[in-house]
């Protein structure tokens, strides 16, 4: 029993001063803090983030913040660690995101007394996508969650007014197609330069904010605060504008989204989902009515799918099929698709298909086991 005990504490030793180097041997990016229970995401552009480093039996800790740096030293102790001193610098902050340092280093790390705080650790690794994340836990439950990539800046081609043409829901359903409501209506999504957003739905007009977060294990996302709309009572279409509004009002909803735009053409589109499987698509140009051409229901089968994806549309009318990854760079590109697509020599994950027609495209997502 003895020899059990102490192979067990053992084991549990190594694991944890593993994790410790793993920890160290890392820059972590802030991706959101919550304290008091609301999430506060990294603003747009700032690339707040901690690094420990080892120096003999205890470890130095070095922040960014929006423009002042916190630092100091911990001790650990299984999984937790103590702040033995800590420090911050003093430089004026007079931009837009001045709030976020403060919530950072004096709401989460430390306070403004200069408080040396306990924090319990939890460390996840995925070797399969490169992704690693730390949380830290305060004795009050406040939580800051990082990751090991750069947050970095979205794809330019996702500013600008999107108009929503189709919604999808994988349940066997036809699409369902803006151009087909009478009265017509034109949905649209402005994303501006800051991610504040604005956008119509059937009567009314909304507002928010939107946060961008990206990683290597769940690609590109974002993440809806502050939304506002005008609050009519419209004459027509309310479920549908009920439906729509109701991607943007969870404040801790990540919309995962992909962007493309053809550099010759001018043409883009637009997909995101908060749900897996319903998914909103936009192009930038209006919706043209009634009689706008209605692609025929396209679907991809088996998913998740090891070796051959197969595309069955009624009509052959399939011109070129692509395929890109999570973090929206093209993958695969083929103009033969009746014989399936082999696709065995991707690796495992989430991916994104757009099928092009003579009619226009259909964007369908799919998982490679």
């Amino acid at each position: 029993m003895n020899k059990i005990v102490l192979i067990l504490v053992f084991f549990i030793g190594y694991s944890t001063q593993a994790q410790i180097s793993e920890i160290t041997a890392e820059t972590w990016y802030l991706r959101f803090l919550k304290l008091d229970g609301e999430h506060n995401y990294t603003p747009l552009g700032v690339e707040s983030n901690i690094i420990f480093e080892e120096n003999g039996t205890d470890y130095t800790v070095y922040a960014d913040g929006v423009v002042n740096n916190l630092f100091g030293a911990v001790s650990f102790s299984g999984n937790t660690f103590t702040f033995t001193e800590v420090g911050i610098t003093l430089l004026s902050c007079d931009t837009g995101n001045c709030y976020f340092e403060d919530l950072y280093f004096e709401g989460l790390l430390s306070s403004e007394m200069l408080d040396l705080k306990t924090f319990t650790y939890d460390y996840f690794a995925s070797s399969l996508y490169d992704y690693k994340s730390l949380r830290l836990t305060d004795n009050e439950g406040n939580v800051a969650f990082y990751v090991n990539t750069p947050i970095g800046l979205p794809d330019a081609a996702l500013l600008r007014t999107w108009y929503l043409h189709s919604m999808d829901a994988d349940l066997g359903e036809d699409s369902d197609y803006i151009a087909n409501y009478n009265p017509p209506i034109n949905p649209s999504l402005t994303i501006n330069q800051d991610l504040s957003f604005t956008g119509t739905g059937s009567c009314n007009d909304f507002s928010g904010q939107f946060f961008y977060t990206n990683d290597n294990f769940s690609g590109a996302r974002l993440i809806a605060n502050d939304f506002q709309e005008t609050g009519e009572t419209c004459d027509y279409h309310n479920g549908f504008e009920n439906y729509y509004f109701s991607q943007f009002m969870d404040e801790n909803g990540e919309l995962y989204f992909w962007v493309n735009e053809n550099s010759s053409s001018g043409e883009a589109n637009f997909s995101f989902e908060l749900a897996p499987g319903f998914t909103f698509n936009f192009e930038n140009t209006p919706v043209l009515g009634t009689n706008e051409v209605i692609e025929p229901k396209i679907s991809i089968y088996p998913n998740p799918v090891d070796e051959k994806l197969f595309i069955k549309i009624p009509n052959d009318t399939i011109k070129t099929v692509q395929i890109f990854d999570s973090l929206g760079k093209l993958a695969f590109i083929s103009d033969d698709f009746k014989n399936g697509l082999t696709v065995s020599s991707l690796e495992t994950g989430i991916y994104i298909i757009k099928i092009e027609s003579l009619n226009g495209h259909t964007v369908k997502k799919f998982i490679k086991k």
